[in-house]
């Protein structure tokens, strides 16, 4: 008892003096040239990051640092430019294994303006990643947050092991995944990929091929066409509207409800109101959609 008693004292007297060491707060700026033809590369322990585009043919660098001591002198931040573009690293380093237990909390945050039709390539293992404005690809990766992309024209590639992802204005194909959280998607002209396992999927007014998987939700698509549709989910209904010319093929069907349909269907299969195949305007281009555990909906975009 008294080994235990002598252990939660110790806990108590630490968590105090972290608690006093927090507080210190710094700020890192730089400005680097990005001439035409490089990329940004982020990569970093702590930290959430966001990149905006601009006109300027420079990269600049701004992070807001706040937390003990102990973690501000162990961030070592560093930028500088590389024969493919501008580099940027935020990297801890410890002196043992519990050395997180004395850092307490923090709040580190990047704010990176690139110009436009720079490729960026983002990794973080503490925070979020918002990217908006660019004419160029993006890929993103983050153990530790959501993921927020606006007006990018260009491929997009992003994955969060911890958070949602929330997509509006892409002009170009874009896979999306998430480990814990729902992914939406708004005004979109590129073929579509979306993997999560912890939430649902809505998708609006998009005009590319789709394909939608769920574990954990629902998933909604307003589509502008069919240029083939692949939705399918575990765990929640299926709604899919389509304007009233659409021509498709369909296969539909859910263990978990039933499937109907406002528009007008040629059935070639209708089985005990949970399977569902047939045309659409004649024919087209595949939809398949499949749950096991909710209703499909087939309906006209008003």
């Amino acid at each position: 008892m008294a080994q235990s008693t002598t252990r939660i004292m110790a806990i108590l007297a630490a968590t105090l003096c972290t608690s006093v060491a927090f507080a210190a707060q710094r700020t890192y700026d730089r400005s680097l040239n990005a001439p035409p033809g490089g990329r940004l590369t982020f990569d970093a322990d702590v930290g959430s990051v966001s990149v905006v585009g601009h006109d300027a043919p420079e990269v600049v660098v701004h992070a807001d640092l706040e937390g003990s001591e102990s973690l501000l002198n162990r961030l070592h931040i560093d930028a500088e430019q590389t024969p493919s573009g501008v580099t940027i690293s935020a990297h801890v380093t410890h002196d043992g294994l519990f050395d997180w237990f004395n850092f307490g909390p923090s709040r580190v945050r990047f704010t990176i303006e690139v110009p436009r039709s720079y490729p960026v390539d983002l990794r973080t293992s503490g925070g979020g990643i918002e990217v908006r404005d660019l004419n160029a690809s993006v890929h993103g990766k983050t153990s530790g947050g959501g993921i927020h992309v606006q007006n990018v024209a260009g491929e997009v590639k992003m994955h969060t092991s911890g958070g949602g992802i929330d997509a509006e204005h892409l002009d170009g194909p874009a896979e999306l995944s998430s480990s814990g959280g729902p992914i939406d998607v708004t005004d979109s002209a590129g073929n579509l990929d979306r993997d999560t396992s912890g939430g649902g999927i809505r998708i609006q007014n998009d005009d590319g091929t789709v394909h939608a998987h769920t574990s954990g939700g629902s998933i909604q698509a307003e589509l502008r066409s069919n240029r083939g549709v692949s939705l399918s989910t575990s765990g929640g209904s299926i709604t899919l509207l389509l304007p009233q010319n659409t021509r498709a093929s369909i296969d539909a069907e859910t263990s978990g409800g039933r499937v109907t349909s406002d528009l007008p269907v040629t059935t070639m299969q209708f089985g005990a109101s949970n399977h569902l195949q047939g045309t659409i305007g004649g024919g087209g281009a595949q939809i398949s959609l499949h749950t096991s555990g909710g209703g499909i909906h087939i309906g006209p975009l008003t």
